[in-house]
Order: C-alpha cells, then structure tokens, then sequence
C-alpha cells in the first residue's frame, strides 16, 4: 500500500478522522459530512463520532461494514481493488478512522500502519 498525504478540515481549520474518511469517500464537502453526522448524533443523543451514527451514516450511503478484526496491523491488510474505509486503534486508547481507495491510504501521514484494524467497511456507492 501507498500513502498520500490527505487532510481536510473544517472552516476553522479542525479536523476529524471519521468526517475526513467520510468526505474523501462521498467527495463531499467537510461541513456537510459534519453536519449529517450532527443530526444523526442529535437524534440519539451520542457524540457525532460515535460507532452507531458513522455506522448508520455509512449505510445510509452504502458503505458496508465487510470485515471485523483486531489482531491484524493495518501493514498487514490485503485489500481488493475498491473503495474502503479502516477503523482501528492502538489496542489501548487511540481509535482513527482513514481511507483506503485502490490501495493508497489517504491519511495525515503513515503512523495508521501500526495500529490494529478493528473494522473494514466497503464503497459501493457506485
């Protein structure tokens, strides 16, 4: 796998890991993303990151949970051609979120590679 550098963030320059995969994935803007996720959030009464409101974010837009793991690194995947998005964590307290699309990891830089895959989810919004 490769890694290009990609961030994107809101107008007053903060950024997230789960709207970032979002928007890169849906290519749409950051605001919109954040936004949809805020309704979702507010309507269950949780955090606009957590699992249940990206999960249901994801297949209100088909983006399909595939895959459930932790004992594989994130160097370690092999992934199909496609369009994809990891969810893993350090097996301690950090948890992030990035794309992977035709087997280029889209993401801040390349510290992703050592962390834990805890889900994949599939693209098929085409």
């Amino acid at each position: 796998m490769k890694i290009k550098n990609y961030f994107i963030s809101d107008k007053n320059g903060k950024s997230n890991c789960v709207v970032r995969s979002l928007c890169k994935v849906l290519d749409k803007p950051y605001e919109e993303v954040y936004n949809e996720l805020l309704k979702i959030a507010n309507e269950n009464n949780l955090s606009y990151n957590d699992i249940y409101v990206f999960e249901t974010y994801m297949e209100k837009n088909n983006i399909i949970k595939t895959k459930d793991t932790s004992n594989i690194k994130v160097s370690e995947l092999d992934i199909d051609e496609g369009t994809y998005i990891v969810f893993c964590y350090d097996k301690k307290d950090y948890y992030h979120m990035f794309p992977i699309i035709n087997n280029v990891v889209y993401d801040k830089n390349d510290l992703c590679l050592n962390l834990y895959v805890i889900s994949i989810y599939e693209c098929f919004y085409n």
